[in-house]
């Protein structure tokens, strides 16, 4: 997951003017752990992502995994991640896209379910978060919810990774 997570995101960013995403070391291995658990139960799994947005980077700092309450292939409930992963310690959420019977392939992009919790997150807390959807060991789908905001970017030290 280490650089290709990281070039995988990096590229087609550059190529449209989105932030460039950067995975500190601890981070990309527990989102290798969420993708492993997920693979493993073949259901999916939720992290708190904890970091800085700035207008064109995200850095990713640190990642909470968090426990599974109630989960299939391709829905969790989003209702611990709302609880749980709120600034100033977090920043958005991680998850994996794993089906377990229908497909074998996993979905690469968020569902209208996963745009709702984004939604619901960003009009909590009035700001931006930033959303990634794991779709293998090497690869994921990040954003920036929403993308375009009239207030400035947030201060380096505006959302802290926790302790």
């Amino acid at each position: 997951m280490a650089i290709l997570l990281v070039a995988a995101i990096a590229a087609p960013a550059f190529a449209q003017g989105l932030p460039t995403w950067v995975f500190a070391p601890p981070a990309k291995n527990d989102l290798t752990s969420l993708w492993s658990e997920s693979i493993s139960a073949r259901s999916e799994r939720v992290a708190c992502l904890g970091g800085t947005i700035s207008g064109d980077t995200v850095k990713v700092d640190s990642v909470r995994i968090l426990e599974v309450t109630v989960a299939d292939s391709l829905t969790a409930d989003a209702h611990p991640s709302l609880a749980v992963c709120i600034p100033p310690a977090w920043m958005g959420t991680a998850h994996t896209h794993v089906r377990s019977t229908d497909d074998p392939a996993p979905a690469p992009r968020f569902s209208p379910g996963d745009r709702a919790v984004m939604s619901t997150w960003s009009e909590r807390w009035s700001r931006q978060g930033a959303w990634c959807v794991l779709y293998s060991d090497k690869n994921a789908h990040c954003e920036v919810y929403p993308p375009h905001r009239s207030e400035p970017a947030l201060p380096p030290d505006s959302v802290k990774s926790p302790g």
